[in-house]
């Protein structure tokens, strides 16, 4: 399993950097101390940018006040390990504008609060995970790629090669099979395999669409690579 060194390492080997940390918690080296400095930074902003399946979590929020102003009914306590969240349960697995539960973060004294109108209000939220060992391989090669991104100036000596935009040009690309991303041809009876495939096609349309407009914001690029692109059979 891969440790948060391993993981650093990987983030230096991007830069083309072969010199590796022996533990990045402890070493003094300027690679460790880059490293520390942005790991958190870089998990956070990772974890946020996509709705990762092992930080994902389900809560009842905990009601505070009903009518806490005049805008909302309802109050409710932001939960301690909600890192991003993603929305308030509609009933709907897959929302659209119209059946999406309005809300609004603000806080008060105790910490932040979520106020909104739905009653008994459920929240479906990004967990704040630190453990490595939960994370998903995925999750750490995009991890390692935001850390490169973030440290290619202190550990490149200004990154006169653009290194950082590389790195983070990879992060936002996609490897998907070819066959999930043109539409599955329709059989003359419905079966739960065709169902299954045009929801998986018309997820990932949704998701890939508002990757490009993200990167498009920010003046990056979003790629989606198949197999026949890899070369893989």
């Amino acid at each position: 399993m891969a440790s948060k060194t391993e993981i650093c390492n990987l983030a230096l080997s991007h830069l083309g950097v072969s010199k590796e940390i022996a533990n990045v918690d402890t070493e003094q080296s300027q690679e460790s101390k880059a490293c520390r400095r942005f790991y958190d930074i870089a998990r956070e902003a990772v974890l946020k940018d996509f709705n990762w399946p092992f930080a994902t979590k389900f809560a009842s929020l905990n009601l505070i006040e009903e009518d806490p102003n005049e805008e909302w009914l309802f109050s409710y306590r932001y939960p301690n390990d909600c890192l991003f969240a993603r929305r308030i349960l509609s009933g709907f697995r897959e929302d659209t504008e119209l059946t999406m539960i309005q809300y609004k973060i603000g806080q008060d004294t105790q910490g932040q609060l979520f106020y909104s109108d739905k009653e008994n209000a459920e929240l479906e939220y990004t967990s704040d995970i630190t453990d490595v060992d939960r994370f998903s391989s995925d999750f750490k090669i995009a991890l390692s790629y935001r850390l490169a991104h973030y440290i290619a100036p202190r550990i490149t000596a200004g990154d006169p090669f653009a290194l950082a935009d590389k790195c983070f040009q990879k992060y936002m690309i996609e490897i998907k099979p070819s066959k999930q991303t043109i539409p599955p041809p329709k059989p003359k009876r419905q079966t739960k395999k065709y169902i299954a495939e045009v929801y998986e096609y018309a997820k990932n349309q949704s998701k890939w669409e508002a990757a490009r407009e993200w990167c498009a914001d920010r003046g990056y690029e979003f790629k989606v690579i198949t197999e026949n692109e890899l070369g893989i059979k």
